[in-house]
């Protein structure tokens, strides 16, 4: 198996959308709190669009971290997905040439962190045909927020941009600060690997 970097601007054109309608809508929305030791309170919540039952407050997956999720709920869009001003986050996810599984928008509160931890609760993650990986578009980011991962015990520093999409191996050590006073919102999208989404990572078909 090819060995990736642990985190990788894709090849797609960025967006340059106007995100204002899904932000005002989010900026007066609840959010689920992700259940985490890794940070306090609040800090870090999320909202599905596409994930194991309508609701978009059900973040979570079957057979994951005691979720309580039935393991025979189907996979499906929320009622979020099809809000009116959320057209734009469509449009986003048309420019990635797969199928989705869950894809949530999650939110790290203004002046807040993650701690450093890995995700390797995630069986499914891989590189092979059906295997999942997990982009990232920042919604609403800005020069203050740092997503730190650690790739061979080096810690990397990384500045993600508006629109851009980016590939993150969350299996690997990660982190994020936010010292801004704003919240920072990602398009979190978990991702069926194809030959395109191969391709994009850079990994020969033949491989």
């Amino acid at each position: 198996m090819k060995k990736l970097s642990v985190i990788k601007e894709l090849s797609i054109e960025p967006c340059d959308y106007n995100f204002n309608g899904v932000l005002d809508y989010i900026d007066n929305s609840k959010f689920s709190k992700v259940k985490t030791k890794y940070s306090k309170g609040n800090d870090w919540t999320a909202v599905s669009l596409r994930g194991y039952g309508e609701d978009p407050l059900d973040i979570l997956k079957p057979n994951v971290l005691k979720s309580g999720v039935d393991q025979h709920s189907k996979l499906q869009n929320t009622t979020l997905m099809d809000e009116l001003g959320f057209g734009v986050i469509k449009k986003v996810l048309s420019k990635i040439p797969a199928e989705f599984e869950r894809v949530r928008l999650m939110k790290i509160k203004a002046n807040s962190k993650i701690g450093k931890h890995s995700d390797k609760i995630d069986k499914d993650f891989g590189l092979e045909d059906g295997d999942i990986v997990r982009f990232h578009v920042p919604i609403r980011t800005n020069d203050q927020v740092k997503f730190y991962l650690w790739e061979n015990k080096e810690r990397l520093t990384n500045y993600l941009k508006v629109g851009h999409f980016y590939y993150v191996d969350v299996r690997a050590p990660h982190a994020v600060t936010n010292d801004s006073d704003v919240d920072r919102i990602h398009l979190v999208v978990d991702v069926y690997v194809n030959s395109n989404i191969r391709e994009l990572l850079g990994i020969p078909t033949f491989w």
